[in-house]
């Protein structure tokens, strides 16, 4: 039933008179009779009765006329709410992100000026291991990923946004012997047992601290693998050995660690932002576009 049925009968209903009717519609007369009996043909029932004075509503019609009001308004709503979500202030956006991710005070501000900008988008905010990311994300399962460069082999429906970089300290216990130097190499660590990132082959901040390992000439003996960067800050800070991580972990240090910078040129962690390339939600656009104006 198309929705011009209904603003022409609410209009009828309020003038009670088909020529005033037209008048306000821009169309003739003859075109509002048209629209009111093709009305009343899919309704099955009469709204008017003819007067002498002009029309009246039928006791149907004095019923009909609440609801063709509401859904009216309720038409105008949903056009309202179109048009928001199109510019990416309604809807969803689920963001995924690697748990050390979200210590880097990027992601909670972008987070924070996105919610600012658009407080009807629902923000969904789920940590999820770097390994699963891209799989969730072409699974179409969340809409944006945060996560340590690099992310692995890559489906070609997957786009990467660099976002921040972070400096890589190395962290050990405050009773270490090396726990006075103000810098630290690779090569300091020595025969100390390595606490690394368990990340996948290719992925992430284990892959990367190992291509440091590798440029620096560095081949750890012994090494205990964990399932994230607070994991090695905490069991460095338990004196179970030594580790790399990023250096935003400090500003949340757990008693006993100590962190000094990485001397090596390139010792940084990269965070990008992985997209579907096909995905042209506005919110996705809106959230990228704040990123890049950081």
């Amino acid at each position: 039933m198309e929705l011009r049925y209904f603003r022409t009968f609410v209009i009828a209903a309020e003038q009670l008179h088909f020529g005033r009717t037209a008048e306000i519609l821009g169309i003739a007369q003859p075109a509002v009779t048209q629209q009111i009996k093709a009305l009343e043909a899919r309704l099955e029932f009469k709204v008017f009765k003819r007067v002498r004075r002009g029309i009246e509503l039928t006791d149907a019609g004095a019923v009909f006329l609440t609801h063709a009001r509401q859904a009216l308004a309720h038409a105008e709503t949903a056009v309202l709410a179109g048009r928001r979500a199109s510019r990416g202030e309604l809807g969803k956006l689920s963001i995924a992100y690697a748990s050390s991710v979200a210590l880097e005070p990027e992601l909670p501000a972008l987070l924070r000026r996105f919610a600012q900008a658009r407080p009807d988008v629902e923000l969904e905010l789920r940590g999820i291991p770097v390994q699963d990311q891209m799989h969730a994300l072409a699974d179409e399962r969340i809409d944006v990923a945060f996560l340590r460069s690099p992310p692995g082999p890559l489906d070609s429906a997957i786009r990467l946004t660099p976002f921040s970089r972070t400096q890589l300290d190395v962290v050990l216990a405050s009773d270490h012997r090396s726990a006075k130097k103000k810098h630290m190499t690779l090569r300091d660590i020595g025969d100390d047992v390595f606490i690394v990132v368990d990340d996948p082959p290719g992925v992430g901040l284990g892959h990367r601290i190992q291509e440091l390992c590798l440029e620096a000439g560095f081949e750890p003996t012994r090494t205990i693998r964990t399932s994230d960067s607070v994991g090695v800050t905490s069991f460095a800070a338990a004196g179970l050995g030594i580790g790399v991580v990023p250096r935003t972990l400090s500003r949340y240090a757990v008693a006993g660690a100590v962190f000094k910078p990485l001397e090596m040129a390139n010792a940084y962690s990269e965070v990008v932002i992985a997209t579907r390339t096909y995905d042209h939600s506005a919110a996705t656009r809106a959230l990228l576009r704040m990123a890049a104006e950081r």
